[in-house]
């Protein structure tokens, strides 16, 4: 088969979780020897950052879409007319051309439906659109791969996505091993002054979705019942995204503004260096489709605590403590009793050495099943069409 990606997302220089997903899944999936027989258009946008790993592949063939605007929409879907011979269009990320070649199949990644969550989902114009290109990917494409079980409950529940057409394909991740002595010498470690296993982490954009008021909130109580000598610190690393002033006001306004770190967006070893020395890891999101972060801080041997949002509960299992957004015997809604709940597994897991050896164990193990290439062997069945309930053909 000819398998074309959409790799618009992939190789560039400032990636988030939709684009490592992008970037690793397809390293991964041309990687597999299974791949040997297939031929893989990879479309990328000018001047793309190709990874070292797709050298020496003659089955991949580089081809740059040079179209300035709608990307997508014009130049990815031209090109499905141009190219003779293409089986199948895989998008890593929602977006599906309209006008492209009826004759060839789509597939299409759905992360999650949080464009609610986004700040223009307010105005009433961007709340008919933004859902727009979810809802017409759902429709259109000829398979969907949802990235959790939760995801694609919401595509069945919200979008009315017919379930047979939707296979679930988890994320991946790596175990990583690096010797702590590089870690240290870092220049995140040296601007933010920290120290080793004397900091919480949180890794992920500040918006309103993260629930980082809550975090912060929660840690400003961690701080005044551990010890004046522990000194713990939180940080938060991730890039300022929308509607942030309430997130970055938050540790004025409980009395810890010297002990809460805002990064900013940092390099991928400086990340690295940030999971691998972390006391522990905290994700108190309202929704996740996936969650990414978590396995990661797993990987790097680091105990995580998590909200029970989304697809959370899901990927870190019985691997993490799971926090609940709503209490079952009293809160009806999110709010501030959440914050004490997360404060108290907070202290409960940094004052309890064998709960931190016993949630390191279990999180080495728990990522063992979301490997890259894992995940990389089910979406090359996907898109070479094997025994799933739709119209592509091997």
């Amino acid at each position: 088969m000819i398998i074309g990606i959409d790799t618009s997302r992939a190789y560039i220089s400032d990636k988030t979780g939709t684009e490592n997903y992008s970037y690793h899944l397809i390293n991964a999936l041309i990687r597999l020897p299974e791949s040997k027989s297939h031929t893989f258009v990879l479309f990328t946008r000018p001047n793309p950052i190709l990874p070292k790993e797709l050298v020496g592949y003659t089955n991949v063939i580089v081809k740059v879409v040079k179209w300035p605007y709608l990307w997508t929409q014009i130049g990815l879907a031209w090109e499905t007319w141009k190219m003779s011979g293409l089986d199948v269009l895989w998008v890593p990320a929602h977006t599906l051309p309209v006008l492209r070649n009826p004759k060839i199949n789509t597939v299409v990644t759905i992360h999650g439906l949080e464009y609610q969550w986004l700040p223009e989902y307010k105005n009433i114009l961007q709340k008919w659109y933004l859902p727009l290109s979810t809802f017409y990917a759902a429709k259109s494409a000829d398979m969907l791969i949802a990235v959790s079980k939760f995801t694609s409950k919401q595509l069945q529940e919200q979008l009315h996505t017919d379930n047979k057409k939707i296979k679930v394909i988890h994320e991946g991740t790596e175990l990583h091993s690096r010797s702590v002595g590089a870690l240290h010498s870092g220049s995140v470690w040296d601007k933010h002054g920290l120290q080793f296993k004397k900091y919480i982490l949180f890794v992920g954009s500040v918006q309103p979705r993260k629930n980082l008021v809550a975090l912060v909130e929660a840690f400003s109580l961690v701080a005044k019942n551990l010890p004046a000598q522990a000194d713990i610190k939180l940080v938060i690393a991730g890039g300022i995204g929308w509607m942030a002033e309430e997130v970055l006001g938050a540790p004025s306004r409980y009395g810890v503004q010297e002990k809460v770190i805002f990064t900013g967006r940092i390099s991928d070893i400086e990340l690295s260096s940030l999971y691998a020395s972390a006391t522990v890891y905290v994700q108190p999101s309202i929704t996740e489709g996936f969650g990414l972060p978590v396995l990661e801080a797993m990987a790097n041997g680091v105990p995580v605590i998590s909200s029970d949002g989304g697809a959370l509960g899901e990927v870190v299992g019985k691997a993490g403590v799971i926090v609940n957004l709503k209490s079952k015997m009293t809160d009806s809604q999110i709010g501030d009793k959440f914050a004490a709940r997360l404060a108290e597994a907070m202290v409960r897991v940094i004052g309890d050495k064998k709960l931190q050896n016993n949630l390191i164990s279990m999180g080495l193990e728990r990522v063992k099943d979301f490997s890259w290439e894992k995940a990389a062997k089910a979406t090359l069945e996907v898109l070479a069409g094997k025994g799933y309930n739709h119209n592509i053909q091997s």
